[in-house]
Formats: structure tokens, sequence, C-alpha cells
């Protein structure tokens, strides 16, 4: 079956021209039925997703999910993490921001295509969007030797805990290393930005564009350093992590 999902998403890539429209690949199986109620379910079969870049996505069979990619703030508007028009862009978007197999924002940006493909109107899949990319989880590969951006001194060491509060370091898929910090959909900051913010994304209705979400977010985000870093950003990590 994933080979057969996997070929399916090829095929499609192949026959839609660049920026062709998104689609889903497969059905989304949940199980154990009835599984939403306890926030706990698995994936019965594979399941991609061709965003409007053309890129390929994919879930694997016995993925666990929780619908974690609509946050508590989020639920009495949108509905519950399970909601029909949500939970495919959940499962997919959530399985890339735990291997960060691609860069943040290309993953956070799929949960936007991912969500008007599921139906959901482009005012409401912009808000959400900003909200993704202002609380979801960031993650930047370290890379020995390359310089930070202007202002941040990282080139031998990132001091983790003390110089970036919250951060964390994970394996990718291909054993590169990555300075990683999880949602802040809890913080003050998040809440802060939210209600300073989201009554003028609203007033644009159906006619927020995603470049819109994507700059009002780096405005509101100026200094955070993964806004201002790229996909990769130099240095070691306290002497903890050995570069070969």
């Amino acid at each position: 079956m994933f080979r057969k999902i996997g070929l399916c998403i090829a095929a499609m890539m192949m026959v839609y021209p660049v920026m062709a429209k998104a689609a889903f690949v497969g059905e989304l199986e949940l199980l154990p039925p009835g599984c939403e109620a306890s926030g706990n379910c698995t994936l019965g079969q594979e399941f991609g997703f061709v965003d409007s870049g053309n890129n390929g996505w994919m879930a694997k069979k016995g993925l666990l999910t929780d619908g974690a990619s609509i946050p508590p703030w989020a639920q009495p508007i949108v509905g519950n993490p399970f909601e029909k028009a949500f939970i495919k862009a959940a499962v997919i978007h959530d399985h890339y921001c735990d291997r960060h197999v691609r860069p943040w924002r290309q993953t956070h940006r799929v949960f936007y295509d991912a969500l008007l493909e599921s139906g959901v109107s482009k005012s409401k899949a912009g808000i959400m969007y900003f909200a993704i990319l202002v609380g979801g989880p960031k993650w930047v590969k370290l890379v020995k030797g390359k310089p930070c951006a202007l202002g941040f001194s990282c080139i031998n060491k990132v001091e983790i805990g003390s110089s970036l509060p919250g951060a964390g370091i994970a394996l990718g898929e291909e054993s590169d290393v990555f300075l990683t910090r999880p949602s802040t959909y809890g913080s003050a900051q998040f809440t802060n930005i939210m209600t300073k913010e989201i009554p003028a994304l609203e007033q644009k209705g159906e006619e927020l564009q995603p470049e819109q979400v994507e700059l009002e977010a780096a405005k509101s985000m100026a200094g955070d350093i993964y806004f201002i870093n790229g996909e990769e950003i130099g240095g070691d990590i306290g002497g903890k992590v050995e570069f070969k």
C-alpha cells in the first residue's frame, strides 16, 4: 500500500504543472472506529497530499495522531481537533512537524494548502495559517562553521536554554541535527499577537492571501531567530554535539 500511494503521488506530480491545484491522495482512515472521542487515533492506511507547489507529502500507515494542529485556542472557532474540515490537514502537518523532513516554513504552508483543499474558507485558513506561523513549532538545521544572521553570535556555539530559552535539539531522519522550539500557543506572546493582529486579518475576508499572512507573521515575530534565519544556522551546541 505504501508503494502504491507513493506511486500515485509521483504520478500526480508528473501530470500536474508547477503551482497545480493541490489534492489529497488516498483516503483518511482513523482506527479504531470512534477513536476521535478519546483523541488518540491511528492511520489505517497511507495517506498523502500534493501541495500547490507540486510537492508530495505522505503520512504512513500506523501513524498516531491526536489532531494536534488544531490548538486549544482555536477549537471554539473551528471545532474539535478531529473536525472533518481540518483533520486531513492536521494529519499531514503533524507528521512532518515531528520529522523535520522539510523546513518549518514549507511545512506550515502545507497546512494552509491542505485546509483549502478540505473546503475551509480562505479567511479561516489564513487565520489558522497565521497562528501556526507565529505559535507553531520551529526548527533550523545546525551546520558547523556557517555564520548566523546579523546580530546573532553562534558561529562556534549555541547555548541551549540560556541564550535561546525553550530551545532543544533533535535528529532528523538523515541524522541531521536541528535546533528546535516547540509550539508556544499557551504563551503570553502568542496571545498578545493574536489579539492584536486577528481583527485586521479578519477584515480582509476571502481576499486574504497567504503571502499577506506570511508578511504579517514575520512583522509580528521581528527579531525571532527562526524568522531571521533561513533553513540552516551555524554552530555547535554547547560542546554536546560533535559535527564530523
